[in-house]
């Protein structure tokens, strides 16, 4: 599943100079798809996004925010929300490329370029909406520019296990079972660990590793777990390694399941009995 790094990945690349989708207008829309545009009906979506212009791409957690303006010159704007989920992605293509078998949405744009939604799985949904805050208002703060500050103020309301609190959403935004199981690995802290049992040494090192763990994968494109993200470089030390050796310590990496997710952790190296 595509988590932060992924998903800043994309945003890069579609505020790239070369491929920028920044000043584009939508010339038409056609959803490939029946659940691919939430609320809404795909020709409903089609006729409120055709003659706007992206004017900004942005991002908090996961969702991507596309910025809309009208090309009549009255400055209304519109935001396009887009949530990847298991197997979304979005990419720039020459117009003529032939459409993919997993292509839900084609946003044809001024210049021969397109804006194609692929999923496989079809999980991925796209919101139309006049403020960003109908789609993302229930999240908390972006992992990736997250204060200490923030980031201790937020713990001191839970008394939670630890691997669930940072998967959580609402309590900060971005983190997926990925990269909760390798910042927690690199932070010396047992996935079962309670948040008012960490101390504020603690607390700041585990702010210092969400940041570090995230800033080395974005910088090398994410993680390619599952074959959504190719190019993703991020090398991962324990999601998806159980009963294989730590390569830090040689222990052998363990699998339990916490709040309904595999989780991974090295019983050496995350020891429970520091932090329980």
């Amino acid at each position: 599943m595509p988590e932060l790094p992924e998903v800043e990945s994309v945003l890069r690349c579609l505020r790239d100079e070369k491929t920028s989708l920044i000043g584009r207008a939508i010339l038409t829309a056609t959803a490939l798809s029946d659940t691919v545009v939430s609320d809404i009906s795909g020709a409903e979506f089609a006729a409120n996004v055709a003659g706007y212009r992206f004017s900004e791409v942005s991002r908090h957690g996961k969702y991507l925010i596309f910025t809309l303006v009208s090309s009549t010159g009255n400055n209304e704007k519109r935001y396009l929300a887009v949530h990847l989920r298991m197997t979304g992605r979005l990419y720039l293509v020459n117009q003529d490329e032939a459409i993919q078998r997993h292509t839900r949405l084609v946003l044809l744009l001024d210049a021969g370029v397109a804006l194609r939604f692929d999923d496989p799985r079809k999980f991925g949904r796209v919101w139309l909406v006049t403020a960003p805050d109908q789609v993302t208002g229930t999240l908390g703060p972006d992992a990736l520019t997250m204060s200490i500050q923030v980031f201790a103020e937020r713990f001191s309301r839970h008394r939670r296990q630890l691997k669930p609190l940072l998967l959580d959403q609402s309590f900060v935004a971005g983190i997926g079972n990925i990269y909760a199981d390798e910042i927690l690995f690199r932070a010396g802290i047992h996935p079962l660990t309670h948040s008012n049992s960490l101390s504020e040494q603690d607390i700041n090192r585990l702010h210092g590793k969400v940041i570090e763990v995230l800033i080395e994968a974005v910088a090398v494109g994410g993680a390619n777990i599952d074959g959504v993200f190719k190019e993703g470089g991020f090398v991962v030390q324990v999601y998806g390694r159980a009963d294989l050796p730590c390569l830090v310590c040689g222990s052998i990496i363990e699998k339990i399941r916490v709040g309904q997710r595999g989780t991974h952790y090295c019983p050496e190296c995350q020891p429970s009995e520091v932090h329980t």
